[in-house]
Order: structure tokens, then sequence, then C-alpha cells
């Protein structure tokens, strides 16, 4: 399937704890800044979210 394609209810199914598709803002960043198409499709709404720069910077703030 088309990754730019993608049914909302997919993308949330496996998507990042942090990652808000629908308001396009990236809660793991210290600003919730606006994620854009192309990183939202990337880093959000895989199960490969544990990839993305901006979760890792989050999970590192916490220890």
């Amino acid at each position: 399937m088309n990754t730019l394609t993608m049914d909302i209810n997919e993308a949330t199914a496996a998507s990042c704890p942090y990652g808000d598709v629908i308001a396009d803002v990236c809660r793991a960043s210290i600003s919730s800044m606006k994620l854009g198409v192309m990183a939202g499709l990337k880093y959000c709404s895989s199960e490969d979210y544990d990839g993305c720069p901006i979760f890792l910077a989050k999970i590192i703030r916490k220890r």
C-alpha cells in the first residue's frame, strides 16, 4: 500500500505514542513541534517509530 494514501485508522493503530497525526504535532519534542507530512509518515505512522531522533531524545531525557 502506498503510505501517502494510508488510512488514518491504520496510521494510529501502530503509531508512536507521542505523535499526534491528526494535530500534526510531536509531543515528544520539548516545543511540541509540527511534524510535516513526510516526517509524520516516516517516524510516527509505523511500528518503527523508535528510530525517530525526537522519540529517542525524549527517552534519553527521561533517564
